[in-house]
């Protein structure tokens, strides 16, 4: 019998709940998030991990197991705000996102009895987690830093291709099967892999049981999208062990930003991961268990 509890479920303590009407609200929103644990078998800090712009908890599910058992110690992969089951928001910066992040690991440490966690944040999540280690006031809950693929420097070209791909979900067949949609997608997705990624955020419509509809709140998410993509960390620094892990062939860690990386983050390691691209988890699975295994039980 495996070790693992997988749990999945919305942490409950704060208002603005609805996840198919926008709402607005300034104070932090409560994550929907999938857990793995096993008491009797974890021992170490807890590992929260941050998706990326439409990525959701969901496709953590293989790493994250992996990653539980490895370490030893209870993983929790979260939806972020207008993702996944999470709320959907009228408002999406980097400083609610890290607002709400840290509401929840205030919940886990008290949930795990642990004074500290370890934080993991890929692409978008990875400029979520810096956006909150840089900050003196949230940074002393953290234990040690993974970024995966990201830079704290904007990337002021990349909202063109973004808003283009929000224009072709939404023109998309709703009434159309997953399938049906999969091969719609093909002309302005060639990419397959990245096609069944988009596809992750499909569900059986609330309002017609003919349609399907988007998790993301695609609203919010196309009008922040600037600033997503665009989005450069404040002044600050995180003073913590840091891992910058990249895909080789990426291209979102250039040799360019590791100057501001390193000021930032005093204690950075950089850790290049062979044929991989933005996706590093999913590219190479078992080489980003390894760097993240070996950096946080070093």
């Amino acid at each position: 019998m495996s070790l693992v509890k997988q749990v999945s479920k919305i942490s409950k303590s704060i208002p603005c709940r609805n996840i198919h009407t926008s709402c607005h609200s300034l104070a932090p929103v409560p994550l929907t998030y999938t857990s793995y644990s096993a008491p009797e078998h974890d021992r170490n800090s807890p590992l929260i991990i941050v998706h990326g712009l439409f990525g959701q908890k969901q496709n953590w599910n293989s790493v994250g197991k992996a990653l539980h058992k490895k370490l030893e110690a209870p993983v929790y992969a979260v939806d972020v705000r207008n993702h996944g089951a999470s709320p959907h928001t009228e408002t999406m910066t980097y400083t609610e996102m890290a607002e709400d992040l840290v509401e929840f690991i205030d919940k886990v440490k008290e949930e795990t009895k642990k004074k500290r966690v370890n934080l993991l944040g890929h692409s978008m999540g990875g400029k979520i987690v810096m956006r909150m280690a840089i900050d003196s006031k949230w940074s002393d809950r953290i234990e040690k830093l993974i970024v995966e693929d990201v830079s704290p420097k904007g990337y002021s070209r990349r909202h063109v291709e973004f808003r283009e791909l929000i224009k072709t979900m939404r023109k998309v067949n709703l009434r159309r099967t997953r399938k049906e949609i999969l091969t719609d997608l093909e002309t302005a997705i060639p990419d397959l892999s990245m096609r069944q990624f988009i596809l992750t955020n499909l569900q059986p419509s609330s309002k017609n049981k003919d349609e399907m509809e988007w998790k993301v709140n695609m609203n919010t998410i196309d009008s922040h999208v600037e600033e997503l993509l665009g989005y450069t960390l404040p002044v600050g620094s995180y003073r913590g062990p840091t891992l910058f892990l990249h895909g080789a062939k990426s291209g979102y860690v250039p040799d360019s930003h590791k100057p501001d990386i390193k000021f930032l983050f005093p204690q950075v390691q950089f850790d290049a991961i062979p044929d991989a691209g933005h996706w590093v988890h999913a590219d190479k699975p078992q080489l980003f268990i390894e760097s993240v295994y070996k950096f946080l039980k070093v």
